[in-house]
């Protein structure tokens, strides 16, 4: 069996890594950059996150949980630089404080281990710049050079036999012969993890017809003068998949703040140009209209226009944790994009959705987080696939 994978993200290079290792057969992976990492696999916090805040029994779940250890243990393994940092959600008065116990309860759910509630006082000594009354723990949280994580994935795919090629945007899907800007490949079954552009590649094949990707932008701030031993997340409201500003550190010693969540005129927009064939496209759909028109969307969306465009409010966000913040703290970072998958009612999709067929598989949303989840999604599609 050929199988033939579309996108050298995280999502595909684990399934190619999966694939490989278990000599299911001929593993060919084709990207349409010259080179792996430069959308969501690249631009990401490069945060392993625990589970905490995923709905127990979802497919996320499971897979974050358990993809967790797994990515963890790749990096000591591989030599990936990761810091084991650990995770505090921090509650800034008593209506958040219930609400970290609600979040307790699905990470214990969802089987996240050793969470617990710190008080004022241990919050204070783990972070003497955030604000908070009090926080939930959760140890197993980390960050991981995610460039890196995804070199290393791809490489060990190579050395199991993987084909990697870089520069082969798909252009057309006929039956199961893959057409791209150089040659041509007969699949024995096509996996769809296209990433920002899967719902393109599902319907060249008749699938995902249900679905729309809506991309939202997500703007990060690198933070000076700061001290940071752990990531720092606020309360998040659990209506949606998004988990507002946080605070970060990185593998290189940066502190970053992010990412807002604006929605995106392009797929690929980092830079906040306007792509008006694609915003066209958007717009035009049934899916962006019933999500748009939300009340509940609309308040998301002026919220993270607002910190967007504007410094101040950025900065505003920022003191919500980090009370000392000054405008002089913050310098430009990357932007990501979030390939988000919206149904035909208007709905954010907010657990990983694919899409089984007899010699095709499409995964249509493998967000956030993703990166996390990796390699044991790639088990979970590889027991699906294999039967």
């Amino acid at each position: 069996m050929k199988f033939v994978i579309i996108g050298a993200g995280i999502i595909g290079s684990a399934v190619a890594l999966e694939f490989a290792s278990r000599g299911l057969g001929e593993v060919i992976v084709l990207e349409k950059e010259a080179r792996l990492g430069e959308h969501a696999s690249g631009r990401n916090s490069g945060v392993l996150h625990s589970g905490i805040n995923q709905k127990p029994g979802s497919l996320k779940a499971r897979m974050c949980v358990e993809g967790n250890r797994l990515a963890r243990r790749f990096c000591l393994e591989h030599g990936v630089r990761m810091q084991e940092c650990g995770t505090l959600v921090v509650a800034r008065n008593e209506r958040e404080e219930k609400a970290l116990g609600l979040l307790l309860d699905l990470g214990v759910q969802a089987g996240v281990q050793g969470l617990r509630i710190i008080d004022r006082d241990e919050l204070n000594s783990r972070e003497p710049e955030v604000a908070g009354t009090r926080a939930l723990l959760s140890p197993n949280g980390a960050v991981v050079d995610s460039n890196g994580f995804l070199e290393a994935v791809a490489a060990k795919a190579r050395d199991l036999g993987a084909v990697f090629r870089l520069g082969a945007g798909v252009r057309q899907i006929s039956g199961l012969r893959v057409i791209t800007d150089r040659e041509e490949f007969e699949a024995g079954h096509v996996i769809n993890c296209a990433g920002l552009h899967a719902d393109t590649i599902a319907r060249m094949m008749g699938a995902g017809g249900r679905y729309r990707i809506i991309p939202f932008r997500g703007e990060y701030m690198a933070l000076k003068k700061i001290r940071l031993n752990s990531m720092v997340y606020q309360v998040p409201d659990l209506r949606y998949p998004f988990l507002g500003v946080h605070l970060t550190r990185t593998v290189d010693g940066e502190v970053l703040a992010g990412p807002t969540a604006m929605l995106s005129f392009g797929r690929e927009s980092y830079d906040k140009q306007v792509d008006l064939p694609e915003t066209l496209r958007m717009t035009g759909s049934l899916n962006f209209w019933l999500l748009a028109l939300s009340p509940e969307f609309l308040r998301l969306a002026v919220h993270n226009a607002r910190i967007s465009f504007s410094r101040k409010a950025f900065l505003q966000e920022v003191r919500t944790l980090w009370p000392g913040a000054a405008a002089e703290d913050l310098a430009p970072y990357r932007s990501g994009i979030r390939a988000q998958m919206v149904d035909t009612r208007g709905r954010l999709v907010d657990d990983m959705l694919v899409e089984f067929r007899q010699d095709s598989t499409h995964v249509l949303n493998a967000v956030s987080p993703g990166l996390t989840s990796s390699l044991a999604f790639a088990r979970y599609l590889a027991d699906r696939i294999a039967g």
